[in-house]
């Protein structure tokens, strides 16, 4: 009888240890069938940033060439003003505005370039 019920013990032993697999498994299963789902995702979403990086770089070359217009349309104005303007505008001019540089002496930050191209800079 001592036998036998070592016997019963053992198989209780192997059911919890089968149970167990089986857990186990399905367990393995689902983490791979969730791992998938992640991996389509995380593809999904670099699709999604490489779009919108490519949008970024072509906005960015958009947002250069009217900078580029601006730019040149001011310095037509500047010498289309300069060519026909023989008087002193000095007493026209705003008193605050003496403390400014001209446009031309300022750097392309102080125009806003700079903020310009820390804004789109890759």
């Amino acid at each position: 009888m001592g036998s036998e019920s070592e016997l019963i013990r053992l198989e209780k032993y192997i059911e919890r240890l089968l149970k167990g697999y089986t857990a186990l498994k399905a367990e393995k299963q689902q983490v791979e069938q969730n791992l998938q789902k992640q991996k389509t995702e995380n593809d999904k979403l670099k699709k999604e940033l490489n779009s919108l990086d490519s949008e970024r770089g072509s906005i960015r070359d958009r947002v250069n060439s009217l900078i580029g217009q601006i730019e040149q349309w001011e310095s037509e104005v500047d010498e289309e003003s300069g060519e026909g303007d023989s008087h002193d505008d000095s007493e026209e001019e705003d008193p605050e505005e003496d403390d400014l540089p001209e446009p031309e002496a300022m750097s392309e930050e102080e125009r806003g370039g700079g903020v310009q191209k820390k804004l789109f800079s890759g």
